[in-house]
């Protein structure tokens, strides 16, 4: 087990916003948020408008710098790195806002241009989003720049830093409120012109998926999954937005001023005024790639300084199955106590699943999801034992794990919720929030997954083993290795009772040796039906 390598503190002077992350980071490059901040502050909007950074306002943003500095020192960082981005970068006044910056942090600002940001940000993104094969095209919009990036598993490609943040082209061509047709058009125009030297690029290389991060995108996408959930999810890391629903949307809010706009859910006040622009150009942007989706990254530069910091920014991109599996693996570790006794259920739960695939029907991606089910649902006992479901549920839901869709989550969220207790279909907004496959789905896991735990509950450890056979609309499930089996057969079928009525068969349980070599035969040499 890897252990804590550093809590670092990454102070990200952008252009819209001062961000700040604490997080936890072992040697492995697993990482745990501990702390976000943020103040916005448009310095963007503001270079964009009068040319230059009034000494005011630099003075302002310095002082802010400064406290979130401080509040980081506070919660134990062991490092400060603090970066300047587009903002400050394109400055006129670049070297005096370094000097100025310097003084009020105590350590010097790392100035990242638009390759290092795209190379940095992509670090981020593959520590977040599971990517798969393929070519990734990425679109990092900030507040005074677009970074377009092209990536495969292996590393980036190439990345190109346009000038077209949704700040910056917010304070060059937005006069009205709400946007004028002309100013729509000015903004989409400069951002076809900008991207246009980059598209056959991209053609070329036939990007299997687009991702988009920062916070304007992530911004935009919750006011969409707003009008899907009525409470959205804590965390919509991977939650695929339509480019042509995306247009809709932007097309709405440019069409308001900006007291209604605020009154939209999901609208973000702090970035309200900035979202008009934003949702031009990451449109106009995605038309032009041919891109139908954008995939968001809640992760990205920031996470990305952290990986560099240990000399992981480079790496190969994890699989998608492996950067879930860490990302489980870290809520166990949190959370969990006894690491055997989740494994075993895992391993019994599989054993279920694969045995009775001809009748569920279900996929692997459904088996992976059982999995994982089976190592979280005990997380919530160190917090109360008698409502370990409860609780677990919850922190699956807020933990913000890797690689999983918000639907995933769910999915995994009500495994832990309804591996004890009542029905599956009793009120849960995450289970009701599932597509009705989706439920399906999950009442057949949740079947599997009790029955596998019940079979777990004693001491015997690796040595209990489960075979299923099906014959003549019964299912004969036998264990084997544990040391008192009448007790585990009477758990066994107090458990079994869900996944009876889900799979619509008689469930019988009994004691005996299993050979896993012979496969479903040995089962049913054991355990003979009765004659009718």
């Amino acid at each position: 087990m890897a252990t804590t390598h550093a809590r670092f503190a990454v102070l990200d002077l952008g252009s819209t916003t001062f961000q700040l992350l604490v997080a936890d980071a072992d040697a492995e490059g697993s990482l745990t948020p501990v702390l976000r901040d943020r103040v916005v502050l448009n310095l963007g909007r503001v270079l964009a408008g009068k040319g230059r950074i009034p000494d005011e306002v630099a003075e302002r943003a310095a002082g802010t710098a400064r406290r979130l500095t401080d509040f980081a020192v506070r919660t134990g960082a062991d490092h400060v790195v603090p970066i300047a981005t587009s903002a400050l970068r394109d400055s006129p006044d670049r070297e005096a806002l370094e000097s100025l910056f310097e003084g009020a942090i105590g350590t010097p600002v790392r100035f990242i241009d638009g390759r290092e940001e795209a190379r940095l940000t992509f670090a981020g993104v593959t520590a977040s989003v599971a990517l798969g094969e393929g070519t990734t095209l990425l679109l990092d919009l900030g507040g005074g720049s677009l970074e377009v990036a092209l990536a495969d598993p292996e590393g980036l490609r190439w990345g190109r830093s346009l000038p077209i943040g949704a700040g910056r082209m917010t304070g060059l061509l937005v006069e009205h409120d709400p946007p004028s047709r002309d100013e729509r058009k000015a903004v989409r125009a400069a951002v076809e012109e900008a991207v246009a030297p980059l598209v056959e690029d991209v053609a070329l290389a036939e990007p299997a998926r687009c991702i988009a991060s920062g916070g304007t995108a992530g911004a935009l996408a919750r006011v969409i999954a707003a009008r899907r959930w009525s409470t959205p999810p804590a965390s919509l890391n991977q939650y695929e937005v339509t480019v042509s629903g995306l247009r809709e949307l932007t097309r709405e809010l440019a069409g308001i001023p900006l007291a209604e706009r605020l009154r939209v859910p999901g609208v973000d006040e702090r970035r309200a005024e900035l979202l008009p622009a934003g949702g031009w150009i990451l449109t106009a942007a995605g038309v032009a790639f041919g891109a139908k989706r954008l995939v968001p990254s809640e992760w990205g530069l920031r996470e990305g300084v952290v990986l560099d910091a240990l000399g992981l920014a480079d790496r190969p991109a994890p699989p998608p199955d492996e950067l879930r599996r860490l990302s489980v693996d870290r809520l166990v570790r949190g959370w969990g106590e006894d690491r055997s006794h989740v494994e075993l259920v895992a391993r019994i739960a599989h054993r279920l699943f694969d045995d009775t695939a001809a009748l569920h029907g279900l996929g692997a991606s459904d088996r992976e999801l059982l999995g994982h089910g089976a190592s979280l649902h005990e997380i919530g006992a160190r917090i109360s034992p008698a409502r370990l479901h409860k609780h677990g549920a919850y922190l699956v839901e807020n933990a913000g794990l890797r690689g999983f869709s918000p639907d995933e989550v769910a999915m995994i969220a009500s495994l832990v919720r309804f591996h004890r207790g009542k029905d599956p279909r009793s009120v849960y907004p995450p289970f009701a929030a599932l597509s009705a496959a989706e439920q399906e789905s999950v009442v057949v896991l949740v079947g599997l997954l009790r029955l596998a735990h019940a079979v777990a509950r004693g001491p015997e450890g690796e040595r209990l083993e489960v075979g299923v056979a099906s014959r003549r609309g019964a299912l004969r499930v036998l264990i084997s290795g544990s040391e008192n089996p009448d007790a585990v057969i009477a758990e066994a079928r107090l458990a079994a009772d869900l996944l009876a009525r889900t799979l619509e068969s008689r469930i019988e349980i009994g004691a005996g040796e299993v050979d896993r070599a012979k496969g479903r035969r040995a089962v049913v040499e054991a355990l003979p039906l009765e004659r009718r």
